[in-house]
């Protein structure tokens, strides 16, 4: 009798135990975070650019002479999303793709962007992106996307500085590569800090095949310009445009119409 009971007692506790074990919730069972989509790369002669592009960074120490590659996709709206891990590789599409990075969810900041200063020119990279969970779970890749960095433009000689504007803008392609096409954009300052799209010209350099270049406004495609501040940039682009994803930019330069 008294084995029964004990042989009964045994029993008994392993089901609770096999009862209470299935029932208690388990974090890593949730399902892990939805696809990242990345923002379809706009044109480069787009008044506002979206999607990957090349990017004079800005605020970095020490500055790079070339471009970085800018990635950009649309942000996860799910409570237990931990970062965003920037996958990468280069040159062909055979090789293994590398985790090169991560962007944590910050709450109230951006973390829909990464700006990869660790590239080179001339070279195609590959990147695709994954949402993580704080369960360590990886979603589902976005779609696999590229781009080439093309030798910047440099030394925007005039109008530079938010000097006076004399009629003429100068810069130096480089002298390992002119570019035959480019894109001349000209923004305007509303008169509280920010810049707005006020120009853009696809322009060709014309058999101009030495690297300093000199254009007036009429060549660029204006005749006049209203009073205001204004800055000005070139952006390098092929003859086909590689699918759109081969380029440069220059730095952005101020001035001055009175």
């Amino acid at each position: 009798m008294g084995n029964s009971i004990i042989k009964f007692s045994f029993i008994f506790g392993m089901a609770l135990a096999v009862f209470f074990g299935c029932t208690e919730p388990n974090s890593v069972d949730n399902p892990p975070p939805s696809q990242v989509i990345l923002v379809e790369k706009s044109s480069d002669s787009s008044a506002v650019e979206r999607g990957i592009d090349a990017e004079q960074p800005l605020g970095v120490f020490p500055v790079p002479e070339q471009n970085a590659i800018y990635l950009e996709w649309y942000g996860l709206d799910e409570d237990d999303l931990a970062a965003y891990d920037i996958y990468r590789r280069d040159r062909d599409t055979t090789g293994n793709f590398q985790k090169i990075a991560e962007v944590p969810r910050r709450f109230g900041q951006t973390d829909t962007s990464y700006l990869d200063l660790s590239v080179n020119l001339d070279t195609v990279y590959y990147y695709y992106v994954i949402a993580r969970d704080e369960d360590g779970q990886e979603g589902e890749r976005s779609r696999i996307d590229f781009y080439r960095l093309l030798p910047r433009p440099k030394s925007l000689n005039a109008p530079v500085g938010n000097t006076l504007f004399q009629g003429f803008f100068e810069w130096d392609f480089d002298e390992d590569f002119v570019a035959q096409y480019f894109i001349f954009r000209l923004e305007k300052n509303n008169g509280s800090g920010e810049f707005f799209p006020y120009y853009l010209g696809l322009l060709d350099t014309e058999g101009r095949t030495q690297p300093n270049q000199r254009w007036s406004l009429e060549e660029v495609g204006l005749t006049a310009l209203d009073p205001g501040q204004y800055r000005w940039r070139i952006d390098v682009r092929r003859f086909d445009d590689r699918n759109n994803r081969e380029g440069s930019e220059s730095t952005w330069e101020t001035f001055q119409v009175q």
